[in-house]
């Protein structure tokens, strides 16, 4: 560990400054006024720095073209790059460019060994930076770099790169010793969410030299096992399947034949894409719940008045002799003919919006807040209403007396999109082509019922 310890007391002496801030600025990776001191949320944080990589990522698509050896891709795609993750580029006492380090020999007939970049935290060298020319791919291992890292204990880190890919190398197998395989790969163009969380962790102000080790042994066996994982979850293996089934009370004494885990192997690949959209689903849930409420689409005030919302409604009428009055503006009732009149005659609950009814409700059961939030129902003349706790609770509106079947939930149009692959999806409404595509809009109906039961005050005008 003595590379980790002489890093660690080295990175202890560097204070709280900040001095990578003006060179990103630079670079148009902070707007005037911003701060890169890690204040509120993570999330907040990490949303913040993936956005200024994007930014960057732009900046370096468009210059790419124009970029030509290796000292054109050192200042136009590199140090910038370096500048993002917080090290001063303008300092030489943080980033020693042509560093040359005491135990350099010269080659013969030739200059000393030199590193491109050494970057620097409290004078010692923390990260060593090799470039390449942008067009040149880039090897597993580089000698040059393996000579200067093994030479020098207190250097956690070595990036080889050309300006788009970084490679990330340490000495995981043996001590101050660079290994030949990367432990991390970067590349600018083309990165995640999770790629950019673990980038982030060698920005000037989260770098920590001791722990680089241990990071990148983490980094190594996360990545290993949520490719194993990802691979079963995609296509179950007839070893997983048997497992899964083995677990189940239904199969309890029975004899998994080779038939039976043909037979439910799509079943329990569904189950798997259900569960992992569901947890999405109460990601975005938990999320949204953070924020502000987003304004609700407000309904049609009463039963008898065409909705507002589109499509236009069409009114349901079970004895075509006794055709409805045309609907009035929504004014206030006069004598004793009351607009809600239970027994309406030009309201007819079909079969398929029962059967909606009861999808739903079993979809529902499924929710921490079934146990206190009832599922109610009301049949109008425009839409068949399911709402919780009280009718004003709405949360689902079937449009089924329309040429295309819908539903609308109060769920933003953007999370109603989102949660509704595969549908058509217009201002919030998701169209279906049969009662059974509930199934498929479980996370959608989910965060509508919870949404819902968990208002406070539902305004009189939501009713029915």
């Amino acid at each position: 560990m003595e590379r980790a310890i002489a890093a660690a007391e080295q990175w202890s002496d560097c204070g709280e400054r900040d001095k990578g801030e003006n060179a990103r600025a630079r670079y148009g990776l902070l707007t005037p006024g911003s701060s890169s001191t890690y204040t509120g949320k993570i999330g907040e944080i990490m949303g913040a720095y993936h956005d200024q990589l994007q930014r960057l990522a732009e900046q370096i698509r468009k210059r790419l073209p124009h970029v030509h050896g290796e000292e054109s891709t050192k200042q136009a795609l590199i140090l910038p790059f370096i500048a993002a993750l917080g090290y001063d580029i303008y300092d030489p006492t943080e980033i020693r460019p042509e560093y040359v380090a005491d135990f350099a020999k010269k080659r013969p007939g030739g200059p000393a060994e030199k590193v491109d970049y050494a970057i620097h935290l409290g004078g010692t060298p923390v990260i060593f930076v090799e470039c390449k020319a942008a067009d040149v791919a880039l090897h597993n291992f580089s000698g040059q770099l393996a000579r200067y890292f093994n030479a020098t204990p207190a250097c956690p880190v070595a990036v080889l790169t050309n300006g788009v890919k970084y490679m990330f190398f340490t000495d995981l197998e043996e001590r101050n010793i660079l290994s030949e395989k990367a432990f991390f790969e970067f590349d600018i163009l083309n990165f995640t969410e999770a790629e950019v969380e673990v980038l982030e962790s060698f920005s000037r102000e989260r770098f920590n030299p001791s722990g680089v080790r241990e990071q990148a042994e983490e980094i190594i066996y996360t990545s290993k096992i949520s490719g194993y994982i990802g691979s079963i979850l995609r296509s179950p293996p007839e070893n997983f399947t048997r497992f899964v089934l083995g677990e189940l009370s239904v199969f309890a004494g029975k004899r998994l034949t080779p038939r039976v885990i043909e037979k439910f192997t799509p079943t329990i690949k569904r189950a798997i894409q259900a569960t992992l959209l569901d947890m999405a689903t109460r990601s975005i849930k938990d999320q949204a719940e953070q924020k502000t409420e987003p304004p609700v689409v407000a309904p049609p005030p009463k039963v008898d008045v065409v909705a507002t919302l589109p499509p236009p409604p069409v009114i349901k009428v079970e004895d075509k002799s006794q055709a409805p009055a045309a609907p009035t503006a929504p004014t206030a009732p006069t004598g004793p003919a009351a607009p809600t009149a239970p027994a309406a005659p030009n309201i007819v609950t079909t079969a398929e919006e029962l059967e909606a009814l009861d999808i739903i409700r079993a979809i529902c059961a499924d929710s921490p807040v079934s146990p206190s939030s009832p599922i109610l129902h009301k049949d109008t003349s425009s839409w068949f209403t399911i709402s919780t706790i009280s009718i004003r609770r709405w949360f689902v509106r079937l449009y089924f007396n329309q040429r295309k079947k819908s539903i609308f939930t109060k769920v933003s149009p953007e999370q109603a999109k989102a949660l509704s692959p595969g549908f058509e999806v217009d201002k919030g409404f998701v169209y279906i082509n049969s009662v059974k595509d509930l199934y498929r809009l479980r996370p959608l109906l989910l965060l509508a019922y919870e949404e819902a039961a968990r208002q406070t005050e539902p305004a009189e005008a939501e009713a029915g």
